[in-house]
């Protein structure tokens, strides 16, 4: 019978990545007319907005066993948000990682800031969307939490890129630490253990997303943004730290 929903679900998944793309489409098509960036980097802009979007439209219609429901509605909705914003980095970045250095205008950062806040605030929302209609999947909660990945990975490259590329480098380790630990999976099969629940390890995920978009905000001094960013990564590596810890003794039966 969940194949049958999950089958008779896929309208609706393809409908809702259809006006997804729509409403992208529009997005971009603006894009030009608001920034004088060159051809190429628009084109990259909308490779890199349409990639990221496709990516979660294609795990939605293609999806096996488990209903598209309200709350995928949810997490699709807000990947629009999070490819927009991915689609706004090669605007910003490339003057900074051209000829002519420094750092990207403000008004770069509060039109990243603006699209990034109403996607990081709608976090959790398709969560309580799914418990309240009874519509919770697996599915549904790893595409909810990989569009989280997503839109942290581009907060950290814009921060770091407000703060200053190359030497802020380091901040691109709190979007990146995900794919890293993902990456590890390959060398360390044992880290697929499921890990147990963590209050340390919930409340630091938190702090990430809120953390990055105050560094963003022009109005915030560099120094202070420095160091919020620099105390989120340490208890973000921490955090890690501790989960791959926990692994490694539960491998050694030693948890």
């Amino acid at each position: 019978m969940a194949l049958a929903r999950s089958t008779g679900s896929r309208p609706s998944a393809r409908r809702d990545g259809v006006l997804a793309f729509l409403l992208l489409g529009g997005a971009l098509a603006v894009l030009p007319v608001l920034s004088d960036a060159e051809l190429p980097v628009l084109l990259a802009s909308g490779a890199l907005g349409l990639g990221v979007l496709g990516a979660v439209v294609r795990s939605t219609v293609r999806r096996r066993g488990e209903p598209y429901g309200p709350a995928d509605r949810v997490t699709v909705g807000r990947s629009v948000l999070v490819a927009l914003a991915a689609a706004l980095l090669p605007v910003g970045l490339a003057p900074v990682l051209g000829q002519d250095g420094g750092r990207p205008a403000e008004a770069w950062c509060w039109a990243v800031f603006a699209v990034a806040l109403p996607a990081w605030l709608l976090d959790g929302v398709d969560g309580w969307v799914a418990r309240r209609t009874g519509t919770a999947t697996h599915a549904g909660a790893r595409l909810d939490q990989e569009v989280d990945a997503v839109l942290l990975l581009v907060l950290s490259v814009a921060v770091a890129a407000r703060l200053g590329l190359p030497g802020a480098w380091w901040v691109v380790l709190i979007g990146a630490m995900r794919y890293l630990f993902l990456l590890g999976l390959r060398v360390r099969p044992a880290w697929r253990r499921g890990l147990p629940f963590s209050s340390y390890r919930r409340v630091v995920a938190g702090i990430q997303g809120g953390v990055l978009l105050g560094a963003l905000v022009p109005l915030i001094p560099l120094p202070l943004a420095v160091t919020a960013v620099a105390v989120a990564l340490v208890l973000l590596l921490v955090s890690f730290g501790r989960d791959v810890r926990w692994l490694e003794r539960s491998e050694r039966g030693l948890s």
